[in-house]
């Protein structure tokens, strides 16, 4: 079968050519780095050399021991080596820590890997900020901001005197008669005596008090005296008498006088001979006039502050953290940053408002612990015109207000007062778990979901704030930055003679007259000047963000919303966005989750890396990348112990005219073949979606065929996951509880937005089986979720060494103290803390590694340890108990879905993606079986071989044949070949996608 699927050709499935040799002038170090007698896991005493300077791909079987070698050889010596380099203080930790099992290993440089497990994922870690383009596009605002009001929409800006000086001078603004002061304050008759004394003792000779011109000299001061009256008053002292006409050093001189008495704030009266100039503080909005001895006079405020003193608001100053959503002068302080806040929902309060409140409409007073509530309630009922035996949907606003807000003469506090008391309580884990069940996050009332402070978001760079720009798509971004760019260069050959002139005229004083236009102009040139590193930095980021096909992605979209590939990605794009050379960048499958369109752009970005000068080894099944690899090594020749070994090392030419390599066999025709079996399945019947409109999906209708493998494919965001995950599992599930009589999942609730759907009664149930990681803790491992390993204690329970220590099934549980090995609690490693780096992981000194007491490891079953048992393979422990049928019938369902060369106790947070799936679909299969089942998958093929993909499919048609039927995200060309009916999203990614390319019957 294998050799004639080798021979078929798909149109469309060659591999496109892409000029990868390796730059020469990044040759000066051609040392391979020599690995000698690596024994690593299942690696079974492999010499390997690797070529510096070049792109390896090291392929095989799932399991063979590629891994092993990528990283737990050649990146974890890398890091070791890394880190000896330290001081004293970090090095006292490495005698600790485990050098990878080798007889040597040579001329390694500093490593760095980017894995599926590099980003952290919370919810301040966005795209923006795992990429660094957060922390420039802070800069940018920080630098390159203009600051407008956010109450009244005046520009602030800060005044100079040359400024302001210009300002008043040019003919332009037409002004007339004017006088320059500052504000003093005379809180009442006695004490404004002495003020004014002191101010004509300094030289000063008028004032001006509401509206009127009082000489300081006078005699008689009770003119004066009266317009201060009993409660103070505010007054101008008169610096000096100018008009347009003036010359423009005495207008300077005069406004820094006001300027230094007023305490960085002055004030300048003009009468206007034409037209009302627009100043840069009042552009937006008509200026202030004050009466003055009878005459209007337009009052303008001089300022070195940011403050808008109609509102009499004063704003911050634009340093980078005043844009940085995670520190506490940027976040708004309702949602710290976050964007929501977690408040009750009532949806999840009343999840089925057509039942009365007598039938239990209020979920959480339906439990024993809380049905007083519901008690005091109905009790009060009647005495309060509050109906119970009404559907919910159906109760006044005057009722839902007493329900809500409670009856305080008669001590009943209503659904507020019952959250407010669990609140109280939240200190008490059970309380706080019970409570979260009917809360869920929305977006906040204060920052509308911006994240930001007012005042962060005043400041704007060509009429938009820092939230609308991190809400940009990354190509609406580089379209937005590559504007300002081009505007900067259109206007840079005049704006350089303009700011030359301006700093000239101000450093040397002369009486050459500045003009408002020129001062403007070489404002506007130093922005552009200051602002152009930080759009480089972040065009340069941007650049390579579309080059792994993540264009299409929002700034700020949180990471632990991307798939595993995206998350990936993002991370590559961090190393790609840094200038090292001579470094050991170590890749673990880099395409995964790409649409083969996208693969070439990412096989390009990864070329640009090695012609730095750095190594790059990528663990990776992606024929088009294995055909651009300057070096293959191909570990083999099975999973397991059967695997570890080299069984290739040369050239992607040699590697397809290699009769022994498996992977070569595949790789003949280009892509990859998979020879149908049988004729593609007609549908039983079909679910149908009907307007679907979440996200990017334009208001489609889909057909989904049941009793077949459907594969929904298209490029990397077009809307396939927001068409499957977000909106068809959601309407399945609710529509499902529905029909069982169930209250349906909370989780549900945030389907997108969707018409309808039809034909839910052909199934009974629906299971998602998604790319979320089965456990976040290392004591999961496959053994315990597939629940062989009860079979398997009670086995060892019922030898004779367990009963004469008197040894339960407990005992052998690592996650028991009975049994447990107190020193590493049954991990099997202790977690280091590496105070600036990473947490290191080390083997355990007391059980080294094994979980469990010694007296726990003296029981032996058929001569094998319960340690010994969880070191087995899936495959290995099949054979070995074969004597239980219990525990074997449940390790089969793990060696159907080509799981058998994993460890019975590999911590589940080590496995891949696809490998997570597969062993979600396997605990399924091993449970109780459901007729008629709808499987909605994600990329199942993550980390599988073009072997294993074959083995999967037949774990599909078993499925299928068994009554079930599955839909499923899939890029793999051999899983698309092998589907009976193809739905591709598209054409494009984001707001070009979201579109029914086709949907059709596989030929």
């Amino acid at each position: 079968m294998k050799s004639k699927a080798r021979s078929q050709k798909r149109s469309g499935g060659t591999i496109t050519a892409i000029d990868t040799s390796a730059s020469k002038e990044n040759e000066a170090d051609t040392r391979p780095i020599e690995l000698r007698g690596c024994r690593v896991n299942n690696l079974q005493s492999i010499d390997v050399d690797i070529p510096r300077g070049k792109l390896v791909v090291v392929c095989g079987l799932s399991g063979s021991g590629k891994t092993s070698l990528a990283l737990d050889t050649l990146y974890a010596e890398g890091q070791r080596c890394y880190i000896e380099s330290f001081s004293a203080y970090t090095r006292q930790y490495l005698a600790r820590l485990e050098k990878p099992d080798c007889d040597s290993i040579n001329g390694i440089p500093p490593a760095i890997a980017v894995t599926r497990a590099s980003a952290v994922k919370n919810n301040r870690s966005t795209v923006a900020t795992a990429t660094e383009i957060a922390e420039h596009v802070r800069l940018l605002f920080a630098k390159a901001g203009d600051l407008t009001c956010y109450q009244c929409g005046r520009k602030v800006e800060i005044d100079s005197p040359q400024s302001v000086a210009a300002e008043m001078t040019d003919p332009a603004t037409q002004v007339g008669r004017a006088i320059v002061g500052f504000e003093i304050w005379l809180p009442d008759r006695t004490s404004a005596g002495e003020i004014l004394l002191g101010l004509q003792q300094e030289g000063y000779l008028r004032l001006i008090l509401k509206g009127e011109t009082f000489q300081l000299s006078d005699d008689d001061r009770r003119p004066l005296a009266r317009r201060i009256g009993s409660r103070g008053a505010t007054a101008i002292v008169v610096v000096d008498r100018l008009s347009g006409q003036s010359e423009q050093p005495r207008w300077t001189e005069s406004l820094e006088t006001a300027m230094a008495e007023g305490n960085g704030r002055g004030v300048v009266l003009y009468e206007a001979s034409g037209a009302a100039p627009e100043s840069p503080v009042e552009s937006d909005m008509s200026p202030r006039t004050i009466a003055v001895d009878g005459r209007e006079m337009v009052q303008r405020i001089v300022s070195d502050r940011r403050r808008c003193d109609e509102c009499d608001l004063e704003f911050p100053d634009p340093v980078p953290r005043l844009f940085n959503f995670n520190h506490p002068l940027g976040a708004c302080p309702t949602c710290e940053g976050f964007g929501d806040v977690l408040r009750v929902d009532m949806s999840r309060v009343v999840p089925d408002p057509s039942l009365s409140l007598r039938e239990g409409a209020i979920a959480p007073w339906n439990t024993p612990s809380y049905s007083h509530e519901l008690d005091e309630l109905i009790d009060l009922a009647d005495d309060y015109k509050i109906r119970v035996d009404v559907p919910f949907s159906k109760l006044k606003k005057s009722e839902l207000k007493k329900i809500h807000g409670g009856v305080p003469e008669r001590n009943f506090g209503g659904l507020d007062g019952f959250f407010a008391w669990l609140d109280r309580k939240k200190y008490k884990m059970h309380v706080r778990v019970f409570a979260a069940r009917y809360r869920s996050y929305t977006t906040c009332p204060t920052c509308e979901g911006k994240r930001f402070k007012p005042e962060a978001l005043s400041y704007r760079i060509d009429g938009r704030n820092v939230a609308d720009v991190l809400e940009m798509r990354c190509d609406q971004l580089d379209q937005f930055l590559a504007a300002l760019e081009f505007e900067s260069h259109a206007d840079s050959g005049h704006l350089t003679t303009a700011e030359s002139e301006t700093d000239s005229k101000c450093e040397t004083g002369t009486d050459s007259q500045l003009t408002l236009a020129m001062v403007a102009e070489a404002h506007d040139l130093r922005q552009y000047t200051i602002a152009s590193e930080p759009v480089r930095q972040i065009r340069d980021r941007l650049r390579f963000l579309d080059a792994v096909g993540l264009g299409y992605l929002q700034l700020d979209r949180p990471l632990r919303t991307l798939s595993g590939g995206e998350t990936q990605r993002i991370a590559l794009t961090s190393a790609l966005g840094s200038t090292l050379v001579g470094m050991l960048y170590v890749l673990d499958e880099p395409t995964a989750g790409l649409h083969p369109d996208d693969v070439t752009n990412l096989i390009r970005t990864i070329v640009e890396l090695r012609d730095r000068g750095n190594t790059v080894v990528a663990v990776e099944h992606n024929a088009q990348l294995i055909a651009a690899a300057d070096h293959v090594i191909e570990i083999g020749p099975n999973a397991g112990v059967g695997g570890g070994q080299v069984t290739f090392q040369g050239t992607p030419d040699e590697l397809k005219n290699d009769s022994d390599s498996v992977t070569g066999e595949y790789l003949a025709d280009d892509v990859g073949g998979y020879e149908r079996q049988h004729a593609a399945r007609k549908p039983t019947d079909f679910i149908t979606l009907r307007g679907a409109s979440g996200h990017n999906l334009k208001k489609i209708d889909v057909e989904f065929p049941l009793g077949a493998l459907c594969v929904v494919t298209g490029r990397s965001g077009s809307g396939k996951s927001s068409l499957i995950h977000d909106t068809l599992f959601g309407a399945v599930s609710r529509r499902l509880s529905h029909r069982r009589g169930e209250t349906p999942n909370p989780d549900t609730a945030q389907t997108l937005p969707h018409e309808g759907i039809e034909g839910v009664e052909r199934i009974e149930d629906c299971l998602l089986v998604d790319q979320s990681p089965i456990s976040r803790s290392p004591r999961s491992c496959p053994v315990t979720f597939a629940k062989a390993f009860d079979e398997i204690r009670k086995a060892f329970a019922e030898t004779v060494d367990a009963k004469i220590r008197n040894f339960k099934p407990g005992h052998f549980s690592f996650n028991s103290a009975a049994g447990q090995c107190t020193a590493c609690e049954g991990a099997g490693v202790q977690t280091v803390d590496m105070q600036f780096l990473a947490d290191v992981s080390m083997r355990c000194p007391e059980c080294r590694g094994r979980r469990y007491r010694e007296e726990v490891l003296q029981v032996r079953y058929r001569d094998r340890t319960i340690a010994d048992v969880l070191e087995m393979t899936v495959g290995e422990a099949y054979r070995f108990f074969r004597t239980m049928p219990k525990a074997q019938a449940r390790l089969k369902r793990l060696i159907d879905v080509g799981l058998d060369y994993i460890h019975l106790g590999q911590p589940a947070t080590t496995l891949s993606s696809g490998e997570a799936q597969r062993l979600k679909l396997a605990a399924f299969l091993a449970g109780t079986k459901r007729r008629r089942t709808l499987f909605l998958m994600d990329e199942p093929t993550t980390g599988l071989h073009f072997a294993d993909v074959e083995r999967l499919i037949d774990c599909f048609n078993a499925l299928i044949a068994d009554g079930h039927s599955l839909i499923v995200i899939e890029h793999h060309p051999m899983l698309v070949q092998a589907a009976d009916w193809i739905v591709e999203i598209g054409p494009g990614a984001a707001d070009e996608g979201g579109e029914i390319v086709r949907s059709e019957r596989a030929v």
